[in-house]
């Protein structure tokens, strides 16, 4: 399977829509593709937003950026979805990321994938990696 989605810059920031369901609601949020990032990351205020506390926690966890070392807590979504794709039980770092974002798509959704991004088109090209 494959697709095809625009996006937009944020200053140099790749910026795509995604909807994230926890266990008691679903939100629509805008994230940053982000290839450094091991993990999904989302801001503690969406995290709340769907039914998310720390109490909720697989691991606790310290994400570095340039700017300091942020402490949080790692959950299990339902499911993301964003560039056409569906991921269900995707794990996601909770941490205050700062940038007035609501997060990163991080490597662990995007490594069962192809992808390719076309940033004078604005899009990016996502296929599914057969099993």
């Amino acid at each position: 399977m494959k697709s095809e989605t625009s996006f937009e810059l944020d200053g140099d920031l790749i910026v795509v829509d995604a909807v994230v369901i926890g266990p008691s609601a679903r939100a629509e949020v805008r994230l940053v593709l982000d290839t450094g990032a091991v993990l999904t990351t989302l801001v503690p205020s969406v995290a709340e937003s769907i039914g998310f506390t720390s109490s909720d926690r697989v691991a606790w966890s310290v994400t570095r950026t340039a700017a300091a070392n942020e402490r949080g807590y790692i959950i299990q979504l339902a499911q993301i979805t964003t560039l056409g794709f569906t991921v269900p039980d995707l794990h996601a770092v909770i941490a205050d990321l700062g940038y007035g974002i609501d997060g990163v798509i991080g490597m662990n959704f995007l490594s069962d994938f192809n992808f390719e991004v076309r940033p004078a088109e604005r899009r990016i090209l996502v296929e599914s990696i057969a099993p």
